[in-house]
């Protein structure tokens, strides 16, 4: 905003008071200022003020009016406080990336760049406050470079953190990522390598093959792995494959295996003629119809126990009496089945006895569905769970069918939740891992539609990473939000991050759900009170009287916790903690805490809201 016409109001003001009010009404050059200053009187209220006071001393010609005008006038140039610094101006520093100055003050800015570019205690707590509070200071051209320092942190939490920062800035950040790149470098680099090639994929394949030129140990592992996704380094890879040692060659044969291509395929079945158990371990993140094929093969190949006696995968399944001849055993079998399909494939799952309800098997179809679409897959499924012995042995994976498809689902899947439901157990935990519940906390909200999203382990990155399946066409959120309300230990967390804010009849159905769980006598009220503050549910009237009413057994500290994230602002939460204070002291509230207990919680409250 050009404020020149707020100094030149100024001048003509001060030239008023010199010149006495009985010329205002002739002074052409005040008038003018005026008139240039008006246009400035929408920016601000106190512009607006200045504006209406300059008028009212035009047609008034008034001394006080005249004082009153350039008081302000003065007043406002101080706040300005503008200032002139000699010298040419220059471009800003070309980091590769695009220039972006964000309009804040230094000692903003600051907090970021020393928590990304100094070491000791509290940076990832200083870097997640930016991230979360103000994130379009990391878009400043002085962060952006920082931010690659930052990959560097001792702590990799933060290095982590970085890093998926990084990550979601988009393909705007490669230049500066691939500046200075070391390919000799140590966990630094390795990270850098990994994002660019997240963000590059195989459009970066030339610099992958550059740097790996002389790249060494871990970093030359990431680089290789990096060379998967574009089919015209299947030959590097195979000679990799051959040359390579330890890491950097198991890198290269994860490589080959995630090609659908002959030539990819040949080698790893060669491979497999010396090699059977690299190869199925292998076998775990790759999904192809040659793939599964292999993995087929070399399941029934491997189960043969230590006395050399075939033997079934059911049998192998009871790891702690049946013992396989190779070093190997069913969990690793298990895991090749991966993202595998077709008919060998589906053989195995029909041959599988799962009376016992044998989870694993159940689970690990379901992911493969989710991996594949496979139609096979879906329809072994369904066929699995109501066969006559397997019958409920498969919840997981025709939840994940019924969830994929397009009929009403919503009276199967609150018939499977009420029998869960109706169970006890020893630790939430274990509900949580029932077919049904892992099914359906599967369900997320991905760029307004709904996916379901599993985590599956990548060995080469030593990480867990998301796969997400395509949107579902099932109205989730319409047919299955009511049944989920009524179980509020299990769904709770989850229908919470459903919700769009811009939905404000959605998030007030769920608000009162959630205030209800809240103050209810069984709640830890916390989950509660995080998701009223997620929907933007605020300054509820009698909340918290609700809930010391229900839990006339609370201690200080119970109460204080309890406020600390009660959604609203100071505000509320002081008339809401006076009005609760007054009814205890007044002993119209019962409260199993002592007189020194209520005077410890209305000095905090005024400490802490007023």
């Amino acid at each position: 905003m050009d404020i020149t016409p707020v100094y030149e109001l100024k001048t003509r003001l001060r030239a008023a008071m010199i010149a006495g009010t009985n010329l205002l009404s002739e002074d052409f050059r005040l008038k003018k200022a005026a008139e240039g200053f008006a246009a400035l009187s929408g920016s601000s209220p106190v512009f607006a003020k200045i504006n209406a006071m300059t008028e009212r001393l035009l047609s008034e010609n008034s001394p006080e009016c005249l004082l009153d005008t350039i008081t302000l006038v003065d007043a406002v140039i101080t706040t300005l406080g503008t200032a002139e610094v000699k010298g040419e101006l220059v471009d800003l520093p070309d980091n590769g990336c695009s220039s972006v100055i964000v309009n804040a003050p230094y000692s903003r800015l600051s907090a970021v760049l020393d928590a990304l570019t100094t070491s000791g205690g509290g940076q990832y707590n200083a870097f997640m406050e930016v991230k979360n509070n103000d994130p379009e200071l990391l878009n400043d051209y002085r962060v952006k470079p920082a931010l690659v320092k930052g990959l560097s942190a001792s702590y990799s939490e933060f290095a982590d953190e970085v890093a998926s920062t990084l990550t979601d800035m988009g393909k705007d950040m490669l230049p500066l990522l691939k500046r200075g790149f070391d390919p000799k470098g140590k966990k630094d680099m390795l990270r850098r390598a990994e994002v660019i090639e997240n963000l590059g994929g195989a459009e970066e394949n030339e610099f992958y093959l550059e740097q790996l030129e002389n790249a060494e140990k871990d970093v030359r592992k990431a680089l290789i792995y990096a060379l998967r996704h574009d089919e015209c380094n299947i030959d590097r890879l195979i000679e990799l494959a051959k040359t390579e040692k330890g890491k950097s060659k198991t890198a290269a044969l994860y490589a080959l295996a995630s090609f659908d291509n002959e030539k990819a395929a040949a080698f790893i079945e060669e491979y497999a003629k010396k090699k059977p158990l690299e190869v199925i371990d292998i076998m775990e993140q790759t999904s192809s119809e040659w793939s599964s094929k292999l993995t087929a093969r070399l399941i029934d190949e491997l189960l043969v126990d230590d006395k050399g006696n075939k033997i079934t995968l059911s049998q192998a399944a009871n790891v702690e009496k049946i013992k396989l001849g190779s070093k190997t055993d069913f969990w690793h079998l298990n895991s090749a089945m991966f993202g595998k399909f077709g008919e060998d494939i589906e053989k195995i799952y029909r041959e599988f006895d799962n009376k016992d309800k044998f989870i694993p098997m159940d689970v690990r179809l379901g992911d493969a569905i989710l991996e594949t679409g496979d139609e096979g897959l879906k329809a072994l499924a369904l066929e699995l769970n109501a066969g006559k012995n397997t019958k409920g042995c498969y919840v997981y994976s025709e939840a994940i069918v019924r969830l994929l498809g397009k009929e009403d689902c919503s009276k199967w899947v609150e018939e499977q939740v009420r029998k869960v439901d109706k169970k006890e157990y020893a630790r939430s935990n274990e509900m949580f891992n029932t077919p049904i519940i892992k099914a359906i906390r599967l369900i997320a909200l991905k760029d307004g539609k709904f996916v379901l999203m599993q985590q599956h382990y990548d060995v080469i990155k030593d990480r867990w990473h998301y796969t997400v399946s395509i949107p579902t066409e099932y109205p989730v959120r319409e047919t299955l939000t009511d049944i989920f309300i009524k179980y509020p230990a299990i769904f709770d967390s989850m229908l919470a991050a459903w919700a769009d804010p811009e939905d404000r009849a959605y998030c007030q159905k769920l608000a009162d759900v959630f205030v209800e769980h809240a103050v209810s006598k069984s709640s830890t009220y916390a989950g509660s009170l995080t998701y009223l503050n997620k929907l933007g549910i605020i300054n509820i009237k009698g909340l918290a009287l609700q809930f010391c009413k229900n839990h006339n057994d609370y201690n200080k500290w119970a109460v204080t916790g309890f406020f600390n994230i009660l959604p609203g602002d100071n505000e509320y939460k002081l008339a809401e903690a006076r009005e609760l204070i007054e009814l205890w002291r007044s002993g119209k509230l019962k409260t199993a805490m002592s007189e020194n207990d209520i005077n410890y919680f209305a000095e905090w409250v005024e400490t802490r809201f007023a």
